[in-house]
């Protein structure tokens, strides 16, 4: 895991813990912040190849997965910065955490509602298309819903749920792809 689990996140102590990873805390959320930017690479040359079949992906769909990503991009910068440059100052990371409150955990729901949106109006329309057929839109569809889901889990552990909800997304999509 390259990440450190936090696995209960009102116990700020654990994730002051995880922050003396520096390191691995600094890039696990770097990483994360590049795959949501990376999303909409994916998503661009997905539309790309449905418009050699004349069709593509809304520009709504395109909106919401953009805002979303660039709401996660913003949280995981707060998130995984904010605690390490608190430590750095001399401070215990358990204050960024205290005082961060609404600020990043709201950056986060309002991320999820983006992109989750944006994946699920991705997945219909690709259903809608045909291109994802048979067990791969059930998948898609259900991936789309636990990564809506999944962040309701005040535990870091769900965010693990997120990225195999990504996967189950993605992949069936690159399979189904033509």
């Amino acid at each position: 895991m390259l990440i450190p689990v936090v696995s209960n996140y009102d116990q700020h102590d654990l994730a002051a813990q995880a922050v003396n990873l520096t390191g691995r805390w600094f890039v696990g959320h770097l990483l994360s912040a590049v795959a949501f930017t990376l999303s909409l690479f994916s998503v661009s040359i997905i539309n790309q190849t449905l418009q050699t079949k004349s069709r593509s992906i809304s520009a709504p769909t395109f909106l919401l997965l953009a805002v979303g990503a660039g709401f996660y991009a913003a949280g995981l910068g707060a998130d995984g910065i904010g605690p390490i440059a608190v430590q750095a100052a001399g401070l215990s990371p358990t204050v960024f955490f205290d005082g961060s409150g609404w600020w990043v955990i709201g950056t986060f729901i309002t991320a999820t509602i983006f992109f989750g949106v944006g994946l699920i109006f991705l997945v219909v329309t690709l259903i809608q298309y045909e291109v994802l057929q048979g067990i791969f839109r059930y998948i898609a569809f259900v991936s789309a819903l636990i990564f809506m889901a999944a962040p309701a889990i005040p535990s870091g552990y769900a965010l693990y749920g997120v990225a195999v909800a990504a996967l189950g997304i993605f992949v069936p999509i690159a399979v189904s792809i033509e």
